[in-house]
């Protein structure tokens, strides 16, 4: 989705945000990120985005076609029990938290809306969100790491609905083509970063516009490039959250390994942090191999070749990046109570499996097994992707998860793109990325 730059909210009182989220991705199994504008919050009289009278609640999201089917799903059932109509109000990825903000600022807000969890904070940080009543009989049932990213001091401000990852996946002519043998099928054996290049560097172009590579990082997946700093082991932020690291040794390295993609001719000038989908760009075959969400493989499904996938490669550690989103409720809504109610119903286990099993995601429940759902798109891949997000590093979530994170991402997308296809030399090219970050860590 689009990142606007936005004022740095403060942030949240003390440190149980940092001790749940190193308590919670331990024992995970599963994990799973995306920006807005400063607003004025609506007076609580104020309208729904629908016009909608209680029996009736909006809800803004984005989906894909296997989402759409499975959010309908879940409107069915709660009207069926409770008598109440949930209006479905689909937007593009692109497009949804302007058309929030837009309802915000002119009193028209949703009555509850899809975000991502890098930007709970910020918005709880306005006032936006309303507080989840039954906030306490939920959370034993939630995964910490995940319950964390919608909970501070003064409350949990939503439901983690789900959570996705990625890995790599390969276009099964390219592989046997290059030799590449049999793929990784552990975490343990997945290709160190250098076996990685040894596997892109034999992948043979078949056209003149086909290329080994393409890495996840454009728009708002700008911040998958801290997987690699994380497996180098290097940090884009201190440990305390509060400023940047300036000539971190691990994000160096990182840095110059994946400009070398662009360098060496791996990876297309068009697969930079501005530019088209790496996922796209798998689907017609531009490139042979590219990291992808678990959420995307109904899409790939349909490109019409056979494909594989296997672990991101390794460094100093394996790490993969921590994606999905949230459901939240909008404090100033005058249905706010029918919009919590769906809000918790989505929450309950039977209903998380089965929008997980469709959407082809991962839960955020303890109770609700990945591998026990009945995965309706390459159940194969998504064992898998399950074990990859064993990966998934407290030191990378905190990082990804602090209430500026938005404006982070924003500076992350321009910054990268300039020194992917720029000529710098490396550190004064990392230098250009920590400046931007600091230009945000440093707003009042």
């Amino acid at each position: 989705m689009q990142f606007r730059s936005r004022t740095r909210p403060a942030r949240p009182p003390g440190t149980s945000r940092r001790a749940v989220l190193g308590a919670g991705l331990g024992a995970t199994t599963a994990a799973g990120l995306t920006a807005c504008s400063g607003f004025s919050t609506p007076s609580s009289g104020s309208g729904s985005g629908s016009g909608a009278s209680s029996d009736e609640i909006t809800m803004i999201t984005w989906a894909s076609d296997a989402e759409a089917a499975a959010f309908q799903a879940l409107a069915d059932g709660f009207r069926a029990e409770t008598g109440t109509t949930v209006k479905l109000q689909a937007v593009p990825y692109s497009e949804v938290l302007t058309a929030v903000d837009t309802g915000l600022r002119t009193d028209s807000p949703p009555d509850l809306f899809r975000v991502s969890y890098t930007d709970v904070a910020a918005y709880r940080a306005q006032g936006v969100l309303a507080d989840l009543p039954d906030a306490a009989e939920l959370e034993p049932s939630f995964l910490p790491a995940f319950w964390s990213a919608v909970t501070d001091d003064e409350g949990t401000f939503g439901v983690p609905h789900h959570t996705d990852t990625s890995m790599v996946l390969l276009n099964t002519a390219a592989v046997a083509s290059a030799g590449l043998g049999a793929l990784p099928t552990t975490l343990e054996t997945a290709w160190t970063w250098e076996q990685f290049s040894d596997a892109l560097t034999r992948v043979q172009p078949s056209r003149a516009d086909t290329y080994a590579f393409a890495a996840n990082w454009q728009n708002a997946g700008a911040y998958r490039w801290l997987n690699f700093v994380d497996q180098a082991g290097g940090r884009l932020l201190t440990e305390d959250l509060d400023a940047v690291t300036t000539d971190d040794p691990g994000a160096l390295k990182a840095l110059t390994y994946t400009r070398d993609l662009f360098r060496k001719g791996l990876t297309p000038q068009n697969a930079s942090a501005r530019g088209q989908a790496a996922s796209d760009l798998f689907l017609n075959q531009t490139v042979a191999m590219a990291f992808a969400g678990d959420f995307l493989l109904s899409e790939i499904e349909g490109g019409g070749f056979e494909y594989q996938a296997t672990f991101l490669p390794r460094d100093v550690n394996a790490s993969a990046d921590l994606g999905g989103n949230a459901l939240v409720a909008v404090e100033a809504s005058p249905n706010k109570e029918a919009a919590l109610a769906f809000v918790s119903y989505c929450a309950q286990a039977q209903q998380m499996g089965d929008f997980c099993a469709a959407a082809t995601v991962l839960p955020t429940r303890s109770d609700v097994d990945p591998a026990a759902l009945a995965y309706s798109v390459r159940p194969d891949l998504m064992e898998l992707y399950v074990q990859q997000a064993r990966a998934i590093r407290e030191p990378l979530v905190q990082q990804v998860v602090v209430p500026s994170f938005s404006a982070i991402n924003a500076q992350l997308r321009d910054r990268l793109d300039e020194v992917f296809l720029g000529g710098d030399d490396d550190r004064a090219a990392l230098r250009r990325i920590t400046d931007g970050v600091a230009s945000v860590l440093s707003t009042p």
